[in-house]
């Protein structure tokens, strides 16, 4: 079963007053890259986002939000730390008298600070943690929903290319044996023309077909071809991730059908080779986005 990179999910969950937004969004991409946005005074918290995320998705650009409000309802009142304020008023008041400065901070300079007001965060941090752990869980199953629902989608699409791929092979080798014949006949005839005049052995003269014969044959490179469709397909139906595998597999499509265009001399084979080159390339592009 196939799997796409492309993933939204999302939560929210509110629980003593607190409420925690969870957003996650996964595009393709080649490697593990993860970015990671929370709120001030969970910071702490990102290794826990980010191995939980790494055991659910594998690769891809993924992007984690996470939002936090509500967080000082119910719970206990704030206060001024008279000691730290103490300290600021005093450092405060040494360098107004050094610069003489004639006019000092203000009380409401003073509770500005992040740290003279506290709240109760410490008190809540096991409760911050829990909410954003099942906020993540319920945010990347609705990734996996997704990405299993897009993949379905891509498998289906790929499936149809493959098909006309193998067509397109399938009638490149029905055209190579029509004219075998008839290719044989053409190289006889090119070098008994080369060669008018001059008497030549028989045997030395099939010789010489053959050797031309064989370097315009396509038979092993279409045999080839037709093994990494098999392969493809396969890959397509297994539960491991596809995606590097079918990369790969692309590749070594890709030079098969080179060659085959380099050594035919039809004109009807070349043009089939051009549609399998477009073919192959819109099929690369699907898999670019598949885990």
């Amino acid at each position: 079963m196939l799997v796409s990179m492309t993933g939204y999910g999302q939560s929210q969950l509110t629980r003593e007053g607190m409420t925690l937004s969870t957003d996650i969004q996964c595009l393709n991409g080649r490697f593990f890259d993860l970015a990671v946005r929370l709120p001030r005074g969970m910071q702490s918290l990102e290794p826990l986002v980010r191995q939980t995320t790494q055991k659910v998705i594998s690769r891809g650009k993924i992007s984690v939000s996470v939002v936090l409000t509500g967080k000082n309802e119910g719970g206990a009142d704030p206060r001024i730390d008279t000691v730290r304020l103490r300290q600021y008023q005093q450092l405060f008041q040494k360098i107004q008298d050094e610069l003489g400065l004639a006019d000092g901070p203000t009380f409401a300079h003073y509770v500005s600070l992040n740290d003279v007001i506290l709240g109760d965060e410490v008190d809540r941090t096991g409760l911050q943690k829990t909410l954003l752990t099942e906020g993540l869980d319920t945010a990347l199953r609705d990734v996996q929903a997704m990405q299993q629902a897009e993949g379905a989608n891509l498998g289906a699409d790929l499936l149809m290319r493959i098909g006309l791929v193998r067509r397109e092979a399938q009638g490149i080798e029905e055209q190579a044996q029509q004219h075998r014949t008839e290719d044989l006949e053409r190289y006889r005839t090119r070098i008994q023309e080369l060669v008018r005049g001059v008497m030549v052995d028989e045997g030395r003269l099939l010789q010489e077909v053959a050797m031309m014969a064989e370097k315009r044959d396509i038979a092993e490179e279409c045999t080839r071809l037709n093994s990494h469709l098999d392969l493809f397909e396969s890959y397509m139906d297994g539960v491991e991730p596809a995606g590097k595998r079918l990369g790969f597999l692309l590749q070594e499509m890709g030079r098969e059908v080179n060659t085959i265009g380099s050594k035919t001399n039809r004109i009807e084979i070349s043009h089939t080779v051009v549609r399998m080159k477009d073919e192959l390339e819109k099929i690369r592009e699907q898999v670019q986005n598949i885990l």
